[in-house]
């Protein structure tokens, strides 16, 4: 028995050793793609009720969801033959957020056990039981859109947004494009890799789960297992990714889809985890043109302009991540005595700076490494410095503390997070 369970301890050992870390790899066309391998960040970012009830009412009242009038010269369709099973698979994923009907009612909001759902397939009765695992969020979904004009509408429309990521993400070694690939890369962004992938394998999941189901009951069932595996903070970022692909933001281009970013909660925080956590700045999601898995890791193909100012550091190392060969130091001359020049016309740059205060409060080995420490045009250096040594209350709330000053008072990795922010919002002008 002790031999048994010895083997057992080592198979394990030697299967854990063996498996394949998740990733993500950033494909530019341009060279060998960047690979992430995160120890920084893995948590995802949160997002609460209260949060996601104020963005997506913003979202809905501020950016509606209308017909616009197309260009001169284009031919509109105004009608379709259609399917009478086209009709009844819409009119069911409206009825669906209202679940399954109590014993003796049948209602509009709601489907009843009478209602006919022998002629819907595979990928109808996947979308009738995704809507019904949004019933969780639907009190919060209610408040959001309770004064537009048509709740049922958006309720439509967001969920066959959501079914059509579903559908791609079902598939084996999914690869989502156009629309599904932005909001693969919000759900990267926020949530991370590792609840990314749980978030495909979920979907996987369902459709062996409907492709199964010949009765309501289990397609609620199915929908039920879906929402308590993906929980409702990763389904508001779902709802939140969907509402933004799926109104004005896919007709404006990346510029009118970056304002668009910039209504989701916690957007700062957002946009400085994703240059640290996959090397992707959230407001450049719009330049994703494909997200692909490929067992555990996820490849994401994009103009090499949209890539992070931290995936371009020092030497190839990409910041935020651990990198083969990672190395630090007690100094900054012992840095440059041991990589040499920042680059032709480059200088050395620390993401936390390293000022007196940021030595003593965290060590000087944490600022003088190579996750922390990058090189930079000399204009964007001194761009920054003087950002730095500004009062800029916009930033930091304040009309007499420079952003260094008040960033001095921060922990490290609210400090790192900043700097990465700072990068990306000098190089773009923001700030």
């Amino acid at each position: 028995m002790a031999t048994r369970l010895g083997v057992t301890l080592l198979l394990l050992a030697i299967l854990n050793a063996c498996a394949t870390p998740r990733a993500v790899r950033l494909d530019t066309g341009q060279g060998a793609p960047l690979e992430y391998r995160p120890s920084f960040s893995t948590k995802s970012v949160k997002v609460d009720a209260a949060a996601f009830e104020e963005a997506l009412a913003q979202m809905v009242l501020e950016v509606p969801l209308t017909l616009r009038v197309p260009p001169q010269g284009w031919l509109v369709r105004a009608s379709h033959s259609g399917k009478a099973v086209d009709t009844r698979w819409h009119r069911l994923m409206r009825k669906s957020f209202g679940g399954l009907c109590g014993p003796g009612q049948r209602r509009d909001h709601c489907i009843s056990l009478l209602d006919d759902g022998m002629g819907l397939g595979e990928w109808d009765k996947l979308g009738v039981a995704l809507g019904l695992s949004l019933e969780p969020l639907k009190e919060n979904i209610t408040q959001a859109v309770e004064k537009t004009l048509a709740p049922q509408l958006f309720y439509t429309v967001i969920a066959t947004g959501l079914i059509t990521w579903a559908v791609l993400a079902a598939n084996p070694e999914p690869v989502f494009t156009k629309a599904a690939a932005i909001v693969s890369a919000v759900l990267l962004i926020y949530l991370g890799v590792e609840t990314f992938l749980e978030v495909v394998d979920a979907s996987q999941e369902l459709k062996v789960a409907t492709d199964r189901a010949t009765t309501w009951v289990e397609l609620e069932r199915a929908g039920h297992r879906f929402a308590n595996r993906v929980g409702p903070e990763v389904a508001r970022v779902f709802v939140l990714a969907t509402t933004v692909v799926v109104s004005h933001g896919m007709a404006g281009g990346a510029a009118w889809l970056a304002s668009r970013l910039s209504m989701l909660p916690s957007f700062t925080e957002v946009a400085a985890e994703g240059a640290l956590r996959i090397g992707l700045h959230l407001a450049n999601v719009g330049q994703v043109s494909a997200v692909a898995v490929e067992g555990s890791t996820v490849v994401v193909s994009l103009p090499a302009t949209a890539v992070a100012m931290t995936a371009r550091g020092s030497r190839g190392a990409a910041a935020g991540v651990n990198p083969a060969g990672f190395r630090s130091w007690g100094s900054f001359s012992g840095l440059k005595s041991a990589l040499g020049s920042a680059g032709p016309g480059k200088q050395w740059h620390h993401i936390v700076e390293q000022t007196p205060g940021n030595v003593e409060r965290f060590g000087a080995h944490a600022l003088h490494n190579t996750e922390n420490v990058l090189s930079l045009e000399p204009t964007l250096h001194t761009r920054l410095s003087a950002l730095y040594s500004s009062i800029r209350w916009n930033i930091t709330g304040s009309r007499s503390l420079t952003v260094r000053q008040w960033l001095s008072t921060q922990p490290y990795e609210a400090q790192r997070k900043f700097g990465v922010l700072a990068i990306e919002n000098v190089t773009k002008g923001f700030w």
